[in-house]
């Protein structure tokens, strides 16, 4: 019987970073994406957030999957550097899942990090992490890094991949399940683009058009152009279903090669 996880990346798409980091919830669903594919191929089931739902919406989801595992995925503000992990409350399993990512995320961070913490009264007395205190599933959640600090926010996007491997040694670990090293991407990724503008407000109105569809997009400065990116693919011919979804629903979009 196949288990079971449920995939909570940041909703929270007012959170913006440094530079060119975008926003949290992009930023950590393009981690999420890397992490959901090699949960897949381990035979792993994987349900995952919208990122339009509330916490409440979230935690009622996950409620209604029954997974095995409730993980949540974030990056931090306020002043740091490093990753840290939480779980609800300690001597529970919980702790375990938050302390085998820990171990693995922690091992390719370039900074020294924060450690587990509890989610319990983590923001007053009968004030818990809402994700850790309400799901049935034994749940953690990890802080990547800081994405208000120009260090951690550019070493999260240019390690996407190891990030998101790196998780999910750690979920894996929790379920008993060895990891089994991936075929490395290819040398080229395809960007499929949805849009190149001069007014970066426009790139924004153009993502959150592409999120009212369902698609994720994140902004990338090109010079003086702003390009909308719906995805980014190591197989050719998933970008191409890609810009036929995108077609589909009325979008143009066309691949754009880039040599890692």
């Amino acid at each position: 019987m196949s288990r079971i996880v449920y995939l909570s990346p940041s909703t929270q798409g007012d959170n913006i970073g440094v530079g060119n980091y975008g926003s949290e919830r992009d930023r950590m669903n393009l981690v999420c994406n890397v992490t959901e594919r090699v949960l897949k191929a381990h035979g792993i089931t994987v349900y995952r957030n919208n990122p339009n739902m509330t916490l409440g919406q979230v935690v009622a989801d996950s409620n209604s999957k029954n997974p095995d595992v409730h993980f949540a995925i974030h990056s931090n503000a306020g002043g740091g550097r490093g990753c840290e992990t939480y779980c609800y409350k300690f001597g529970t399993v919980g702790e375990n899942l938050a302390r085998y990512v820990y171990n693995y995320l922690s091992a390719i961070t370039p900074t020294t990090d924060r450690g587990v913490h509890q989610g319990f009264n983590f923001y007053g007395p009968g004030v818990s992490m809402y994700e850790l205190a309400y799901t049935n599933a034994p749940a953690a959640l990890v802080e990547v890094a800081f994405h208000d600090n120009v260090d951690d926010a550019n070493w999260i996007i240019n390690n996407i991949e190891a990030i998101g491997i790196a998780l999910t040694k750690g979920v894996l670990q929790y379920l008993g399940i060895p990891y089994v090293v991936q075929p490395q991407p290819s040398n080229t990724l395809y960007r499929v683009m949805a849009g190149s503008f001069k007014d970066k407000s426009n790139a924004e109105k153009q993502v959150q058009k592409l999120k009212r569809y369902g698609f994720e997009a994140v902004i990338m400065a090109f010079g003086n152009l702003f390009r909308v990116m719906a995805g980014s693919f190591g197989d050719k011919s998933n970008a191409e279903k890609q810009v036929q979804k995108l077609k589909n629903a009325g979008f143009d979009a066309v691949i754009m090669p880039y040599k890692r």
